[in-house]
């Protein structure tokens, strides 16, 4: 019996330490156990290798790969060109400046040929320029055929010799057409007079004041005639024998010093 007595006293003992160490001001903290813990993390892609790309040439005037660019047509062939050079000079060579010439391209014909077939050909360009100081005109103009002019200045005297023509025939070559006037020396020369006239053979100039005179060539027959200038060419005021009284000739503007040679 005293044995069950000291057990009981000892199992009260034992629950009065147990409540004393509840009621402490200081209370236990008890840590648990920490668990490493891996926090999920976003996936990331993982960029591929490197993928080497093969590009086509590079257009050199775009920039851009040539298999992106549009293919672009071919230019036109450039035409073969040369050079013609008018000239405008006397008969004895001297140069004749400020004398407006021009080209005239006819097509269809063949250069090579140095022909052009009259009315089977058309102006299909027209070149226009002024002769320089030294009386020269250059165009660079395409292969093929030509005609030349000129529009002669006042004053000057052409020598008529018909229509002119050109040839070129190769890329690169020249060919030079000249333009010629007579020899004059002032209006009243023979040269100049017979040229404006369209007469071959060299008037013999009777009576000249540089805008009326008398002529006469040295051919069979009567061929004395007045003559006048206007606008810088001589023509034919009338021939003789003529019917023409002074009245009508001096409202004409005639000078007085010509009035022998009417008869009424």
């Amino acid at each position: 019996m005293g044995a069950v007595r000291k057990a009981w006293s000892g199992a009260v003992v034992g629950a009065l330490l147990l409540l004393a160490g509840c009621g402490s001001e200081e209370p236990r903290v008890v840590t648990p156990a920490r668990t490493p813990v891996t926090l999920a993390q976003p996936s990331v892609a993982t960029p591929p290798p490197e993928v080497a790309i093969t590009a086509g040439p590079v257009d050199e005037v775009t920039g851009v790969p040539a298999s992106t660019t549009a293919a672009r047509p071919s230019p036109p062939p450039t035409p073969a060109t040369g050079t013609i050079v008018l000239r405008t000079e006397t008969v004895s060579g001297v140069a004749v400046p400020a004398v407006p010439v021009h080209l005239s391209r006819q097509e269809p014909c063949d250069p090579a040929a140095h022909d052009i077939p009259v009315g089977e050909t058309t102006e299909t360009q027209r070149f226009d320029a002024v002769t320089d100081g030294d009386g020269r005109a250059a165009f660079t103009v395409s292969v093929g055929c030509y005609y030349f002019g000129m529009t002669a200045p006042a004053g000057t005297n052409p020598v008529p010799e018909g229509m002119h023509s050109a040839f070129l025939t190769a890329a690169g070559s020249t060919v030079d057409g000249l333009l010629r006037f007579q020899d004059s020396a002032g209006p009243c020369h023979p040269d100049g007079i017979s040229a404006d006239l369209g007469v071959l053979d060299n008037a013999a100039v009777i009576d000249c004041d540089g805008t009326w005179a008398v002529v006469r060539f040295a051919t069979p027959g009567d061929n004395q005639r007045i003559i006048r200038r206007v606008d810088g060419t001589w023509t034919t005021y009338l021939l003789f024998p003529h019917e023409t009284c002074w009245d009508t000739a001096e409202s004409d503007g005639v000078p007085a010093r010509l009035r022998p040679y009417f008869s009424c």
